[in-house]
């Protein structure tokens, strides 16, 4: 039985035959040169112009697979044997077609049974053979060899049908050249199938059909070609639209402030909405504020610094290596908030370098974390005081306690035998030994109640010259057995405001100190000077000087301090002047030291004027 449809068909190709003059060798050759060129073009392209587009170089490798495909069918057809070049040859032009099926599918994100097509490449490659050897109508060669590639060309046209209806693709015209190949192979099965076709249609001679067949492959090829990268450009774009969107959805929705600052225009091009929240300026307000003025100026000049090695070498390799910084952010009310800003170099349309940057608020983990440094030098600070403490509990008291028990003891045996004038230059002695453990024993829980707070601060105006005067009373003994002269050069009408017991402290222990280092028949000089709105009170000694390396050392209760002994090998310890340090900053004021070897040395200090 014969299909009328078949009978039309054949008539079609007859009538495009007779515009047609073209040697079958011919076409092959055109269909040869352009699958090699259209091969080429695409790899180089997919490496530059369609760099971003997927899938142009598998293209460009079954394009290739299809160029082989009619070499070894068409220009070594008679060099080899016709069943090598005429299997071989069509089964790698309907493995390309497989490719790019398998490409297509693979393009719109589904996952392709590419194992299928490569086994009906391997059946169609066994019937091939088969029928090269057997005594079949040579005609239904051709039918089989169309029905095939119809069949992936309609599962093909269906797949991009199918997939441009959901994914909402604008594009259908490599759907059309797909249906229309897949259609007009299957018409050339039906005729081949059930029509008688003459030898020359049939062998790899002239004829309407398959004239029409190889031209059509080539110009179909092509047109296919195109239809693709229109379909890659087309999910390219949608693609890019759709991250836009998603993520300026997270832009938008974020809580992290997301930024971009342009380093040529010298200006923010891109705000995200969470900055209102975070520092309560607007977006329109925050792209018009300069970088320097967002972060406060340690910040910034930390930032600034760090950035421009990270632009030299971002400029001379284009590698985006994101880094972190901790910086302080200025809110729009003038208060600070700590933020993490993780940022990565980049270079837009124009090749600007740009500063991409999420910030993210770490205000209340950056403070837990000072707070818990804080805690932790505190705790460090308390070791060291504990530390000092028993020091001063086993060296400092132990040592002068025990050598006056010890001296009362030898008193005692030798009592009625010792004269009177040597017993009272011992019991001097002693007087004076006493009196230096008194004084460290006073400082010692002087301190140590100021470390629990249980020393009362009772502020009030202060005559200097009065609390000076009362402090040197105290040293009557030590002057007249060191020959001493303390001047007192403190004007009446010098007054300071604060608590006065913790002011004739800090005199008692500088004084006291000044006195022990002065040499035998020297003086100390107490004066005070008015300075705004402080009063700046010194205490200056012409004895033995103190060197940088033990100067370095003092008002620090951490740091390992070695107690020097007086110009007459008095005791003492540097409790005194950690003890001055606090007392002199509890009352709003600062403590300096001015000394030089064998010159003698000056502390001075300040506190607020009084009236």
């Amino acid at each position: 039985m014969r299909f009328e449809s078949c009978h039309f068909s054949i008539q079609i190709l007859v009538i495009l035959s007779k515009f047609m003059n073209l040697d079958p060798r011919t076409v092959v050759f055109i269909n040869i040169v352009g699958c090699l060129l259209m091969s080429a073009g695409l790899w180089f392209a997919s490496g530059f112009y369609f760099k971003k587009l997927r899938m142009v170089k598998a293209w460009s490798l079954a394009t290739l697979l299809q160029g082989i495909g009619w070499i070894v069918m068409g220009a070594l057809r008679g060099q080899i044997p016709d069943w090598i070049s005429i299997s071989f040859g069509n089964t790698c032009i309907f493995l390309s077609i497989v490719f790019y099926h398998t490409i297509i599918v693979n393009l719109f994100g589904k996952k392709s049974n590419w194992r299928i097509g490569v086994l009906s490449a391997v059946v169609l490659f066994g019937i091939l053979v088969f029928y090269q050897f057997s005594t079949f109508p040579p005609q239904y060669r051709i039918s089989i060899l169309s029905l095939f590639p119809s069949v992936q060309f309609l599962l093909t046209a269906k797949t991009i049908y199918v997939e441009n209806k959901k994914q909402h693709l604008t594009g259908n015209f490599i759907f059309y050249f797909f249906l229309f190949s897949g259609l007009f192979l299957f018409a050339r099965f039906l005729v081949y199938t059930f029509t008688e076709v003459s030898v020359t249609q049939i062998s790899f001679g002239k004829g309407p059909i398959q004239d029409v067949t190889y031209l059509l492959f080539y110009i179909i090829s092509v047109l296919m070609t195109f239809g693709f990268l229109l379909m890659c450009i087309d999910i390219f774009i949608k693609g890019q639209i759709q991250d836009e969107e998603k993520y300026k959805s997270l832009a938008e929705n974020s809580t992290d402030i997301i930024w971009v600052w342009n380093f040529d225009l010298e200006k923010f091009t891109y705000v995200s909405p969470s900055i209102a929240k975070v520092t309560g300026y607007s977006i329109e307000e925050a792209s018009d504020i300069h970088i320097s003025k967002t972060y406060t100026t340690d910040s910034y000049l930390k930032l600034k610094e760090l950035l421009v090695p990270r632009m030299n070498d971002f400029r001379n390799s284009s590698m985006k290596i994101p880094f972190a910084y901790e910086l302080e952010q200025v809110r729009k009310d003038g208060s600070t908030i700590w933020i993490e800003a993780n940022t990565v170099f980049q270079k837009n349309q124009n090749s600007e370098i740009e500063l991409l940057g999420v910030s993210r608020d770490i205000d209340v983990r950056k403070k837990s974390e000072q707070e818990t440094a804080r805690y932790f030098k505190e705790l460090e600070l308390l070791n060291h005081t504990k530390d000092k403490f028993f020091s001063i509990i086993s060296h400092d008291l132990k040592g002068p306690i025990g050598g006056m028990n010890t001296f009362i003891g030898m008193l005692l045996e030798d009592m009625e035998t010792r004269s009177p004038k040597r017993m009272l230059n011992d019991l001097n002695i002693l007087h004076q030994s006493s009196g230096e453990v008194y004084a460290l024993l006073e400082n010692l829980l002087t301190w140590a109640r100021s470390q629990t707070n249980e020393i009362s601060f009772l502020p009030e105006n202060i005559s200097v010259k009065s609390s000076v005067d009362t402090v040197i009373s105290y040293f009557t003994f030590m002057t007249e057995n060191k020959g001493i002269r303390i001047q007192n050069e403190v004007s009446n009408d010098v007054f300071v405001y604060a608590d006065e017991n913790m002011l004739e402290t800090i005199l008692r222990n500088l004084v006291s100190n000044a006195i022990k280092y002065s040499h035998v028949g020297g003086q100390v000089k107490i004066s005070a000077e008015p300075i705004d709105d402080q009063v700046s009170i010194q205490v200056e000694d012409f004895g033995t000087g103190i060197s940088d390396e033990i100067r370095s050392t003092f008002f620090q209760i951490d740091a390992k301090q070695k107690s020097r002994p007086g110009t007459l090998g008095e005791r003492g310890t540097t409790l005194g002047l950690i003890l001055c340090k606090e007392f002199i900053e509890k009352n709003h004021g600062k403590i300096f030291v001015q000394s030089e070897v064998g010159k003698g040395s000056k502390f001075y200090f300040t506190l607020p004027k009084g009236k």
